[in-house]
């Protein structure tokens, strides 16, 4: 779970980060599916992994047909759009998601984070009632159901912990009545990738001090991403929540892609094995939030 942070006392996002599709008509769940997917097995694009995907995609197995082999590499085209300030990573990686699924309305996003009063604090589950927000299809795992108490003791949740604990922990409780659904699981990269392959994506909390791209130059850490030119008053901390949007992998490679919403200008790529030290950090509860195209 990501802890509470102060929320400027503005009444509506900037214009900069209300960035609409393109106007015209809503096209369909198959018309959708075959633009966003873009899987490949061995080189080159639109290998035989791809028409696997689809295929898997079009329609399910019938019964006795023998499972579809694993497609070896994925890359979804999932848009990548900038955090402005340090809390704000979980509604940006929120946009890209809703976006991805044609779903995303400027004004009715203003709407939602006002009517679920995002004001102070972002947490995994506050995302979860986003996707329910907007009729898209999700699943939250996570090891804790509710707020860990161990969290307080911890530099990066310890300032607002005592407000948001009652709030976080009425959310967990009112979920089922809510059609939010949770589930207290284990999830594993095997999980995450066969997700994946089929087209849908995933908002992942992970330890931002931990998680390592192999694309950038320079790693970036701490406050869950302060704006450029903004300075960083942490020192070496142990935890750092932060959410990433996962977009793909490479099994011959053993890398994971996901877009991190600090950068407004690529894809990230990291290590399988670092990328579940990441996420699997104490801080993380493991939390993630999977998201269905089919929605």
């Amino acid at each position: 779970m990501v802890p509470p942070h102060s929320w400027p006392s503005r009444g509506q996002l900037p214009p900069s980060q209300l960035r609409a599709a393109a106007p015209g008509p809503a096209p369909s769940a198959a018309g959708r599916s075959q633009r966003r997917i873009r899987a490949r097995r061995g080189p080159g694009p639109g290998g035989a992994g791809s028409e696997r995907a689809a295929a898997a995609m079009r329609s399910p197995r019938e019964p006795g047909e023998p499972p579809p082999q694993a497609v070896e590499c994925v890359q979804l085209k999932v848009p990548i759009i900038q955090q402005l300030y340090h809390w704000d990573c979980g509604l940006a990686c929120s946009r890209m998601v809703l976006q991805y699924l044609d779903h995303l309305d400027n004004d009715e996003f203003q709407k939602a984070i006002q009517e679920l009063r995002l004001t102070k604090s972002i947490w995994t589950i506050d995302l979860a009632y986003l996707m329910r927000h907007f009729g898209v299809k999700h699943k939250f795992c996570t090891q804790t159901l509710g707020v860990d108490k161990g969290y307080k003791n911890q530099s990066f949740y310890r300032k607002h912990f005592d407000t948001e604990e009652n709030r976080v922990n009425q959310l967990f409780a009112q979920a089922k009545a809510s059609k939010v659904l949770v589930e207290k699981c284990t999830v594993t990269v095997q999980d995450i990738q066969k997700h994946l392959s089929q087209g849908h994506v995933a908002i992942v909390l992970v330890n931002a001090v931990l998680l390592l791209c192999d694309l950038c130059s320079s790693p970036v850490k701490y406050c869950c991403f302060l704006p450029i030119g903004q300075k960083c008053f942490c020192r070496n901390p142990d935890y750092q929540g932060h959410f990433i949007v996962l977009c793909g992998y490479n099994t011959a490679s053993g890398s994971i892609y996901y877009n991190n919403p600090a950068y407004a200008d690529r894809t990230c790529c990291t290590s399988i094995r670092n990328f579940e030290e990441a996420r699997r950090s104490y801080g993380t509860d493991e939390d993630i939030l999977f998201i269905y195209t089919d929605s």
